[in-house]
């Protein structure tokens, strides 16, 4: 395991990287925000680490991009150079743990979208079921 404290030009943050039981590479970045004293990280280590490591734990990334079993379409050759345009102004993610953390992080918030998603279905099934109740008591005449 290598953790790593850097200045990213707005916070101090330190990037976790480790090889978890079946030898895959993990990685994930905590920022302490203002310049970290040797308690602030000691005390990550001893708290908070573990329950970073847990979160992550359960998530399953698969790092090869498997582009060969996408079908290829013919594109429009201007749509093709404004996307090659697009691309190329985008900022380069140049190592692997940054490859790592952007797809934990895309992985992350579908879950929460899918997470949401159910909380909103269980919502409007419980109001349903609550005004159901209301129309019967009220057809009741209690």
């Amino acid at each position: 395991m290598k953790m790593t404290v850097y200045f990213d030009g707005a916070f101090w943050t330190a990037l976790v990287e480790f090889r978890d039981s079946q030898n895959r590479y993990k990685a994930f970045s905590y920022v302490f925000g203002k310049e970290p004293k040797n308690e602030d990280i000691l005390y990550f280590l001893h708290h908070d680490f573990g329950k970073w490591l847990s979160r992550y734990d359960k998530i399953e990334i698969s790092s090869s991009v498997e582009a060969s079993a996408i079908a290829q379409k013919k594109t429009n050759p201007k749509k093709m150079q404004r996307e090659l345009n697009r691309a190329k102004r985008k900022p380069v993610i140049s190592t692997k743990a940054q490859d790592v953390m952007k797809e934990l992080q895309e992985r992350l918030k579908q879950e929460r979208k899918t997470q949401c998603k159910e909380k909103r279905e269980a919502e409007k099934v419980f109001k349903y079921q609550q005004k159901q109740q209301k129309r019967h008591q009220k057809k009741k005449g209690h």
